[in-house]
């Protein structure tokens, strides 16, 4: 793998938790019937459940589900944009 794509995985990594951690707070800060915090209420989970196979000595387990809202989604957006301009 080039360093350039490992770097660009790691900023949209970073970009995406940090828009759900900004998404989190602005949620926590609206009240309880507003129109804002049900919008940052819904997730898209795309992904494989966990799924488990055991084979009597040995029990592996599978799965990854990626949870995105719609901050997480801003922030992968951003940082990539911010990525294209200073390596490209």
């Amino acid at each position: 793998m080039s360093k350039n794509f490992i770097n660009f995985l790691l900023i949209v990594v970073i970009g995406t938790l940090i828009g759900a951690f900004i998404g989190k707070a602005i949620y926590k800060t609206f009240p309880s019937d507003s129109t804002v915090k049900e919008m940052l209420a819904v997730e898209i989970k795309p992904g494989l459940q966990p799924t488990t196979i055991d084979l009597g000595v040995l029990e592996l387990t599978f799965g990854a589900v990626v949870k995105l809202n719609i901050t997480a989604v801003i922030g992968l957006i951003f940082t990539a944009i911010i990525f294209r301009k200073l390596i490209f």
